[in-house]
């Protein structure tokens, strides 16, 4: 089969090319993959040398954990599916059996597995995957949609770990995909409203349409968007999401939290720089009780987010900017980097 292969860390490392089908084992289906997205952070992560900074990855590897197809092949002890189903699959593999997983701590996972970083993924032809991970989805959502489910999981996790509030206002940094999603998703919980911001005009408009109250920034003055969203909340904001990991722009926003507020890490920071924090923003979130909290990925979201998106509670199609057959693989990177008007890059592995 056709397969996206990393040797090691690093694009010239990186090939596609054929390689022995995935065998089926005990428990385990082969799906044929019929989309699978790219993951901005992730993707770039393989695409850099320098694999001590990556603690999941393993090489070699087929990349790719955000993937929707149909099973082509169903191993033994397998109950529930068919040849056919259509199929999306939760990426992350705990181990069971650690310390953090005997107490229910399947994200801290001691030995976390995860398929497109330490277990081959959905950039191929056909991927294998414990049946213990597959959900169906609906003929009436597409292959590309589905295939952003992990993505919307997430964002599931990040919204739990929220908890938030009847009535209370959220802010959402930064309208890439994360972000619309978040942003879509806040709509729907018990805030009273959702305010997003960020510096492209065209994504703040896709999100007017859900509901979304928006906020244009610009990257050279915060008091730009500081001024607009005082406007819009002149008695402060009881919860940030951060998606951007952009310190200027999260300094900025830590003033508009509420006594009781928290300030939401859901980004990570790519940028090596010395961060500026000063004792009145740690007195502040000491005598005004805020929380900073950090999410990182998700176990055990997949329900939530199939059923979200099988229920139409997002929007999806908008959010899919390019497509790509797996051939052009490292153009499609290189848009989802290079080009401020993606969104979702999806690939399609069948596809000439």
């Amino acid at each position: 089969m056709k397969a996206l292969v990393y040797r090691k860390a690093g694009r010239r490392f990186g090939e596609v090319t054929m390689v022995p089908c995935p065998v089926c084992g005990d428990g385990q289906v082969v799906i044929k993959v019929m989309a699978c997205g790219i993951c901005k952070w992730c993707e770039l992560s393989h695409d850099t040398p320098g694999e001590s900074e990556k603690p999941l990855s393993r090489y070699p590897v087929i990349p790719g954990h955000e993937f929707a197809g149909v099973i082509a092949e169903v191993g033994r002890d397998v109950r529930g599916y068919a040849v056919g189903d259509r199929v999306t699959a939760d990426n992350t593999v705990p181990c069971g059996g650690c310390y953090q997983c005997q107490r229910g701590n399947t994200l801290y996972c001691e030995h976390f597995g995860s398929l497109g970083n330490n277990i081959n993924g959905g950039f191929a032809q056909y991927v294998a995957v414990d049946a213990a991970h597959l959900f169906k989805i609906p003929d009436h959502v597409s292959f590309e949609e589905a295939s952003m489910t992990e993505a919307v999981a997430c964002c599931v996790h990040a919204i739990k770990a929220a908890d938030i509030r009847l009535g209370q206002t959220v802010v959402v940094l930064g309208a890439g995909l994360q972000g619309i999603l978040l942003s879509q998703l806040a709509v729907h919980s018990n805030a009273l409203e959702t305010i997003a911001i960020d510096i492209e005009p065209g994504k703040l408009a896709l999100l007017e349409k859900y509901g979304v109250k928006t906020v244009l920034a610009s990257p050279a003055d915060t008091a730009v968007h500081e001024k607009a969203l005082e406007a819009l909340a002149p008695h402060g904001v009881d919860l940030v999401i951060d998606t951007a990991g952009v310190w200027p722009m999260m300094k900025s926003l830590f003033k508009f939290l509420k006594k009781g507020g928290k300030y939401m890490q859901y980004g990570s920071f790519h940028a090596r720089e010395t961060l500026d924090i000063t004792t009145d923003m740690l007195n502040d979130i000491h005598f005004k009780e805020q929380r900073f909290i950090g999410v990182s990925a998700q176990t055990n979201c997949f329900p939530e987010a199939v059923d979200y998106i099988s229920g139409g509670k997002l929007d999806l199609k908008p959010l899919i900017t390019h497509r790509f057959p797996l051939d052009r693989y490292f153009e499609a990177l290189d848009v989802n980097r290079d080009d401020p008007t993606a969104i979702k890059v999806v690939i399609f592995p069948d596809e000439a």
